[in-house]
């Protein structure tokens, strides 16, 4: 403790000045008339809008579909009537539980007539599956533009 004594010894027997130096505050506030000056804390910039760009590609609308007359529906699903009789049966052999016998399909079509997309309302996966196979092989004639058929099928 001796060492820490003799150091505030040697420091005290010299002389501290401060240096005090006046703050000068006014509480006066700015003349306004001083021309445009900029942005304040006071008052918000002004800025123009900008007009937003989107980097996508922009998508063209999709093409209008039209819906095929009944006769040529119904001429699709003759030919593949057998082959959805067959898809049902096939899954009453798979499936476990009771499969519903009434299930409706909708398609869409390509302006070549190629079935592009098939959606089925049953909750079987087999049946839907098996009836989306023979839904994309169905003849339809090409329309010229996207059509879509919405095939109500029912079985005993």
């Amino acid at each position: 403790m001796r060492c820490g004594a003799e150091v505030r010894a040697r420091f005290a027997a010299f002389p501290v000045f401060v240096l005090v130096i006046p703050w000068q505050c006014s509480l006066v506030a700015p003349p306004r008339d001083l021309g445009p000056v900029g942005p304040s804390a006071s008052s918000p910039k002004q800025e123009a809008p900008m007009e937003r760009v989107s980097s996508a590609p922009s998508v063209p609308p999709p093409a209008p579909t039209i819906t095929l007359p009944d006769e040529v529906i119904v001429k699709a699903m003759d030919t593949g009537q057998q082959l959805f009789l067959h898809c049902w049966q096939r899954a009453q052999r798979k499936e476990p539980g009771p499969i519903g016998n009434k299930v409706r399909l909708h398609l869409d079509i390509d302006a070549e007539g190629r079935v592009m997309t098939v959606q089925s309302d049953s909750d079987s996966t087999v049946l839907s599956s098996c009836l989306a196979v023979v839904a994309r092989r169905l003849p339809f004639p090409a329309p010229g533009q996207p059509a879509v058929v919405d095939l109500p099928l029912m079985f005993r």
